[in-house]
């Protein structure tokens, strides 16, 4: 795009620091970001050379950077100008208009082609609920899938016609359960590994991905998942939702709590684990099977080239309620007190070019966030193989109840669900302790 590139480019006459001068653009991005050539691509899709750019490395952990991000704002600070949020816990900085305004600020032209093109629910996840103005655009989409070992599993006894039916059609918990203890033999480590720590991950995903599984529900289900607070059901002390914890700390230590018969494949230190973990773990060929999100297919292929180990993928397991999987992914926005506007909005601009997308894929495994691109993924070497079962997962995602007060209740999810995980309680106390903390919370907030 033309406009605006010319204003920003180097006379620094009417626009000082504001159109680029004084330092670089910084971008609160990810390792993933580092060292990849993403700051020449951005150039080479129309960031004028002028604006210099810089990746940012925030905590891994979702819920770290999110505090880091809210710390910063607080304080005002101009730095980072640009930040990648989870689109999990985008809507309560938006509410607050802790967020640029993207709408009021970028060209109309620019906005409606990230809403014709970009994906729907990622759209949704960066917009003002009341107003409608889009304050993020969409940089990568996620969600989970399962990374498995082909050749532990063949010596099994299971073989391509299993691997090919699973990609569309993924085994129960039950049975998932039963295939990974039957290939976990004593030269593999652990048998499914995922990420069960007191953390953001557990309440937004992991968990939330056993409870719907399973039947159950935070507010009842779907419709009620933003709201309204204080006025909608809170359900986690309901006979579904109490077998999801139980379906979850099965896998662990196969009690046999839950309705299906859930083997215990999983080690105690997924209570502590969060997705680097897992990941260096199966990538090491430590695991049978793996729960992590798209880009670990990239990291698998990679760790497994040159090796006798051979990658599967299939979406999550299935309970009586289906497979679901988490809707995770990050949107760009920019700091308030940005001092480098003109020239953050170059950037974002640049982002949005498929050449961008197409080499953020190939460099870190992030998936486009525009449907018209999924062709290329398919066509891709590394990710085509596993096409079937990343469409499967996609198609069935299930959002978060990001509202004003989730930050909170996350908190008390993340919290009782491990305790159960670690058997400091049991699955019923654990709901009945989310179930009275979170129904206080919707009282009050109501």
């Amino acid at each position: 795009g033309g406009d605006g590139g010319d204003g920003g480019d180097g006379d620094g006459g009417d626009g000082g620091s504001g159109a680029g001068m004084g330092g670089p653009v910084t971008v609160f991005s990810g390792s993933a970001f580092v060292d990849n050539g993403m700051e020449e691509a951005l150039h080479d899709a129309g960031v004028p050379d002028s604006i210099d750019i810089e990746m940012v490395v925030p905590p891994q952990d979702s819920g770290s950077k999110q505090q880091q991000l809210r710390t910063a704002i607080n304080a005002e600070e101009p730095d980072p100008d640009l930040v990648l949020t989870d689109n999990g816990w985008t809507i309560p900085f938006i509410v607050r208009d802790d967020l640029v305004n993207l709408e009021a600020e970028m060209d109309d032209e620019f906005i409606s082609r990230v809403r014709e093109e970009g994906v729907q629910s990622m759209i949704d996840t960066g917009t003002h609920p009341e107003t409608g103005d889009l304050y993020s655009v969409p940089v990568f989409p996620d969600y989970p899938v399962i990374t498995y070992r082909k050749d532990l599993l063949r010596d099994a006894g299971y073989g391509d016609s299993d691997f090919e039916t699973w990609r569309t059609d993924p085994p129960t918990w039950a049975e998932f359960s039963q295939i990974v203890s039957e290939a976990k033999t004593s030269d593999v480590e652990y048998g499914h590994v995922w990420q069960g720590n007191n953390y953001i991950g557990l309440a937004c995903c992991t968990f939330n991905e056993f409870l719907t599984s399973m039947g159950g529900a935070f507010f009842g289900g779907q419709d009620n998942l933003f709201g309204p607070i204080g006025d909608r059901p809170v359900t986690l002390n309901e006979e579904e939702s109490i077998d999801g914890i139980e379906a979850a700390v099965d896998v662990i230590h196969g009690e046999g709590l839950s309705p299906m018969d859930v083997q215990g494949v999983s080690p105690q230190e997924v209570a502590g684990w969060i997705e680097p973990d897992t990941k260096s773990t199966f990538e090491d060929g430590a695991a049978v099977t793996q729960r992590n999100w798209t880009y670990s297919i990239g990291g698998a292929v990679s760790a497994f080239e040159d090796t006798d180990m051979e990658l599967g993928v299939m979406p999550l397991p299935a309970g009586p309620n289906g497979s679901w999987h988490a809707q995770g992914g990050w949107i760009m926005s920019m700091n308030p007190y940005t001092e480098k506007k003109e020239a953050a909005k170059e950037v974002i601009k640049a982002w949005w070019e498929d050449s961008v997308l197409q080499h953020q894929f190939d460099e870190a495994n992030y998936m486009p966030p525009k449907p018209e691109l999924f062709s290329y993924v398919e066509q891709s070497d590394t990710y085509g193989p596993y096409f079937e079962a990343l469409q499967y997962s996609a198609e069935n995602l299930i959002p978060r109840p990001t509202t004003s007060v989730w930050p909170n209740q996350r908190s008390i999810v993340a919290e009782e669900v491990n305790a159960a995980l670690r058997q400091e309680q049991t699955p019923e106390e654990a709901a009945t302790a989310m179930q009275e903390q979170i129904a206080a919370i919707e009282e009050q907030s109501g």
